[in-house]
């Protein structure tokens, strides 16, 4: 290759390289944009019905759409009333800065939880989710400690554990209900472990939280 076809490559290499650049700094502003504003509150809904479902939010644009059996990730808005409807069903609820709330939707009824809310980058953080009629508590996958401590019905509770690859499982007393899969819980992220009703008799949801940062 003589020394003018280098150049030319050399020259395409570096025009292609500033591209690539000017795209990842493109798709780092879409990321910076959907940081949330200092003092947002934050809501998700878990969809417990048999079909998917739209859910409406007041300050939003979009609808969210939610899968059966599943968490949506949750959407920052500012601190005030906001409205979530869902077709016919809406509720109406004040949230403040720096809250986290999960609105149940089963049987068509709408059902707001509180849920732990803690900015600590050097921990994780567990939230247990028993959304059966029967007592339940979060443990290691052996029944030895518990984790979270039992819930009734459509109760949550959460803990702050150091960064860990581990598995948990609902029991009932003594009695194991279901197993977690083994997760590697990052210090300064959140997760969500949920015990839900199944035809077969139980359901085990885990998934470590997110932002949906549609508009």
């Amino acid at each position: 290759m003589n020394k003018r076809a280098i150049i030319s490559t050399l020259v395409a290499c570096w025009l292609m390289l500033c591209s690539a650049l000017a795209t990842a700094q493109d798709a780092n502003a879409d990321l910076y944009d959907a940081v949330a504003p200092a003092d947002s509150a934050f809501i998700r809904v878990l969809n417990l019905s048999d079909i998917s479902i739209e859910v409406g939010l007041t300050s939003k644009t979009l609808t969210q759409r939610v899968p059966v059996g599943q968490f949506s990730g949750y959407r920052f808005v500012p601190p005030g009333t906001h409205r979530i409807t869902i077709g016919e069903q809406s509720l109406e609820t004040e949230l403040k800065a720096n809250t986290a709330s999960t609105v149940i939707y089963r049987d068509g009824q709408l059902q707001l939880l509180d849920d732990a809310f803690v900015n600590e980058p050097r921990r994780a953080q567990i939230a247990f989710y028993n959304l059966t009629g029967m007592q339940a508590a979060l443990k290691t996958a052996d029944g030895q400690h518990v984790v979270v401590e039992t819930l009734g019905q459509n109760q949550t509770g959460s803990r702050m554990v150091n960064e860990v690859k581990i598995g948990f499982a609902a029991y009932e007393g003594e009695r194991l209900l279901v197993n977690y899969e083994e997760q590697l819980l990052r210090k300064g992220r959140s997760y969500s472990y949920a015990l839900m009703p199944d035809a077969s008799g139980f359901r085990a949801v885990m998934l470590a939280n997110s932002i949906d940062p549609t508009e």
